[in-house]
């Protein structure tokens, strides 16, 4: 794949939607507006033809503005991601939620804006941004490329996994601040990679890739690598397990006590620094403050992803009735993209990021976390952090909460209290819930004194035959939750 530095970008002004039932509010530079019944929403959406549109809340929501027969949704892998309006050709993207808790939202979608223009990069889609942001800090041009079944075989989630459903008191949760970015600028990438002998050393901090059969000492506390039990779903597994892994992890499990034994070794044939001269950039993003660092954040995190798309899991969603109650879904043929040779990039960047947490968070700290999720860990309020890694520096593992209480049910599935003396009250809960829309999350759990089922799909020991079973448990368990939050 090649890619280009940033050239002759074309900068559309922006425009920040609120939809209501036949009504439309509309901010842009030239300041707000909010139009009722169908005709004016439709004539001020014709209007907006030269503009980049977002939405502040969930972008389907904007059907009712002029009647759900007029729009369709763009969705990838079941998300929504744009809505377009027939009539007009408008088009509406996502800004993920990043401004839902600012007080002046277009404003601060200006602020990221034009630090964005400052290095080239127009108004689009958190993707696109992301993406043409990177490009900005190239000063050539790269040519990236590896075997993409092998690069789309080492790439797996971030680690997510709980020690034991139950309410737990006083609790610190930690994460590492910036994770993937420091990750990403942390050292040399492969652009390609040749296989090498069997015999040659696992380097960790070389990006080489390992097929390999792993033997995991049953008496580890923590498994340390991933296996792919089916598509989506990933555990981490105790005896003898195959896949293929970045060396850096390998190398992890091996001074935990693993064998390995390598199959087929990859080492890079070509390395570049592919984010040294981008993390600067980034963390201009980070420091803009409040609800316009959070939208800079989610740009910078929606970059390493598309290293690994490959143009399929995409669907239009229209509507069979105006009121936009019901709707079917048209699934897209898959296209070939040509980021699909670029997978090994994403796979060692999660891989960074999983070793960090499997060495520090969970190995290196005074006490065993009841939690993991992807970078971050909640564990007892006398936790000590491995020495020399904690703070509030990038990088650096620090406190994101105390807790009073934290219930939790599954991995990414949790409610919490804060501790006297935040900003927040005592008794109000705050959640984490993952699958579940923010508004349903506080039902969901007062209905609900313990878990429905077990969602941590993640935990160790799992075999192909309970991982396809908690795959249908989650299924019906949705159904359960939908039903319990209307």
């Amino acid at each position: 794949m090649k890619i280009k530095p940033l050239k002759n970008p074309r900068w559309r002004p922006p425009a920040l939607l609120e939809a209501g039932r036949r009504t439309l509010t509309v901010r842009t530079a030239e300041g707000e507006h909010t139009y009722h019944g169908r005709r004016s929403v439709e004539t001020a959406l014709e209007g907006l033809s030269g503009h980049v549109c977002y939405s502040l809340a969930h972008i389907s929501e904007l059907r009712h503005s002029t009647g759900a027969l007029s729009w369709t949704c763009g969705l990838w892998r079941g998300r929504e991601t744009r809505m377009v309006h027939g009539p007009s050709g408008v088009v509406v993207t996502s800004l993920q939620h990043t401004l839902d808790a600012s007080e002046d939202p277009f404003s601060d979608l200006c602020r990221v804006l034009e630090w964005l223009r400052g290095y080239g990069v127009p108004p689009g889609s958190v993707a696109s941004m992301a993406w043409n942001l990177w490009r900005s800090t190239l000063d050539r041009e790269m040519v990236i490329g590896f075997d993409p079944e092998v690069g789309q075989e080492s790439l797996y989630g971030g680690r997510q996994e709980i020690q034991a459903p139950g309410v737990y008191r006083d609790m610190l949760s930690f994460d590492i601040k910036a994770a993937y970015p420091v990750a990403m600028a942390s050292r040399p990438y492969a652009l390609s990679l040749r296989p090498v002998s069997l015999s040659t050393m696992i380097d960790p901090e070389a990006s080489g890739l390992c097929h390999a059969l792993v033997m995991i000492p049953e008496d580890l506390p923590y498994s340390p690598l991933p296996v792919r039990v089916m598509d989506g779903v990933i555990s981490f597994q105790k005896g003898k397990i195959s896949g293929i892994w970045p060396w850096a992890e390998l190398a992890a499990a091996i001074e935990l006590g693993a064998e390995v034994r390598p199959i087929r070794m990859w080492a890079p044939k070509r390395e570049a620094d592919l984010f040294g001269r981008w993390w600067p950039v980034v963390a201009e993003g980070r420091a803009l403050g409040g609800s316009a660092a959070t939208l800079a954040k989610g740009i910078a995190n929606a970059t390493w992803g598309q290293f690994s798309m490959v143009g399929d899991s995409k669907a239009t969603r229209s509507w069979i009735d105006d009121a936009g109650v019901r709707s079917y879904e048209t699934p897209e043929e898959p296209r070939g993209l040509p980021h699909h040779w670029t997978a090994h990039i994403a796979g060692e960047t999660t891989s960074r990021v999983r070793v960090r947490v499997l060495t520090e968070g969970l190995y290196g700290g005074s006490v065993a976390p009841v939690h993991v999720d992807t970078d971050g860990i909640i564990v007892s309020g006398d936790y000590v952090p491995p020495a020399g890694i904690s703070g509030d520096e990038p990088g650096q593992w620090r406190i994101k909460a105390s807790m009073a209480e934290v219930d939790i049910r599954a991995a990414q599935l949790y409610r919490w209290r804060y501790s006297e003396g935040s900003d927040y009250s005592p008794e109000e809960f705050h959640y984490c819930a993952a699958g579940i829309p923010a508004e349903d999350a506080p039902a969901f759990f007062a209905k609900r004194s313990g878990p429905i089922i077990d969602l941590d799909m993640r935990r160790a020991e799992m075999s192909p035959h309970e991982a396809r079973e908690l795959v249908r448990l989650q299924m019906v368990g949705e159904k359960i939750r939908r039903l319990e939050t209307m």
